[in-house]
């Protein structure tokens, strides 16, 4: 097989260690992601994440098994996601993940790729972009990050919780990627053929017709699905992106 590069997202890793996920995901980084070149993890790697000095000891276990990877040569990179844009300074020193701001164009195999968590993309969504737009803001984030640990964890359960809610009571079309906002985006990026994202648990290569140019937008799988069956992570190589099951 040609050398590869993966891209996994929406893995919602769960405080409780023994969780299946968490043990799915642990078994990914011994037995998959050392056969690849790099690793990108596009936003939503853990559920909830309250501040390092609560959340480092919580998924202690994970953060050194990707420790253990990028010590050992494996580039491992990571963007923020809706649940876990509160990681610092201590996560990347622990981890050795490289942060990777959003978008961001990576070029693979002599192709450029734009990759994003995708929550942006999700602009029929008023609540919640304007829900993101405050909680992304750097004085809200700093207050949070500065109350009690209990009052954190207690503010992150109760999100955790309405967040699940939200996804019940809206329509999945309407927290589905807006199409006009990612041909926008494409346009934004003339250099750029494929977008990769995550967040909308709705894994597809989606393909949009523009002028003579076909352009590809590859939406990963969420590891929630494990419970069901496989998800949909991404394969880059020579021969072009691939979206694949794991476990296969």
């Amino acid at each position: 097989m040609n050398p590869y590069t993966l891209f996994v997202a929406d893995i919602h890793l769960q405080p409780e260690p023994d969780h299946p996920i968490n043990q799915a995901f642990e078994k990914f980084l011994i037995d998959e992601a050392p056969k690849a070149e790099a690793l990108y993890i596009l936003g939503d790697l853990f559920e909830m994440w309250v501040g390092d000095d609560i959340c480092l000891k919580q998924y202690a276990s994970i953060v050194s098994k990707l420790k253990f990877l990028t010590d050992n040569g494996l580039p491992i990179y990571c963007q923020y996601g809706n649940r876990d844009f509160l990681m610092r300074e201590g996560f990347w020193q622990a981890t050795g993940i490289q942060f990777l701001a959003e978008p961001n164009q990576v070029n693979l195999y002599q192709h450029t790729y734009l990759i994003m968590h995708g929550d942006g993309l999700c602009t029929d969504d008023k609540g919640y972009q304007r829900m993101r737009s405050i909680l992304r803001n750097s004085i809200v984030q700093w207050v949070f990050l500065n109350l009690s640990r209990k009052r954190r964890l207690a503010i992150g359960q109760k999100m955790r919780h309405g967040s699940a809610q939200h996804s019940q009571n809206k329509s999945k079309a309407i927290m589905d990627v807006n199409t006009q906002a990612a041909c926008n985006l494409f346009k934004q990026y003339p250099n750029v053929e494929h977008i990769i994202h995550g967040h909308t648990h709705r894994p597809a290569h989606h393909k949009i017709e523009s002028g003579q140019q076909t352009l590809h937008r590859w939406v990963l799988g969420d590891w929630q699905a494990l419970t069901d069956g496989p998800s949909k992570l991404l394969r880059v190589s020579v021969s072009g992106p691939e979206l694949i099951d794991y476990p296969c």
